[in-house]
């Protein structure tokens, strides 16, 4: 694991047990650990949200893989340029988009993952 861009470093367990518990998905759900807002949540099954915060660091892991590669192509910039972590998660039945915020750098973006065959891809 590279401490610069930490790879699998969100663990949804006590969010995923709550929405075991819930009757009905809300819209808006947040992760009162790391503050993180999933909004659409309603729009997948019970059972698909589940399988996408077990698989969140899949995600983020292409994310992360992505700054790194973006810091190596402009190491002049420094590593803080290219560090950040997600901020809210849009759920869609065909894709999922994250905001992601910077953590010493004041920017703001998002980042589109669609599954194809049965992997999960950034869309740029």
């Amino acid at each position: 694991m590279n401490k610069d861009f930490p790879l699998n470093r969100f663990d949804f367990s006590d969010l995923i047990e709550q929405i075991k518990k819930e009757p009905l998905v809300p819209d808006t759900i947040v992760d009162t650990e790391t503050g993180m807002e999933f909004y659409n949540a309603d729009t997948v099954s019970k059972e698909n949200l589940i399988r996408l915060l077990e698989n969140f660091n899949t995600l983020d892991n292409l994310a992360q893989n992505d700054s790194r590669q973006e810091y190596e192509k402009h190491p002049r910039l420094g590593v803080r340029s290219f560090q950040f972590e997600p901020s809210w998660v849009e759920i869609a039945p065909e894709k999922i988009v994250v905001g992601y915020v910077g953590i010493y750098v004041n920017t703001d973006f998002d980042m589109t993952f669609v599954k194809i065959d049965d992997q999960w891809t950034l869309r740029k």
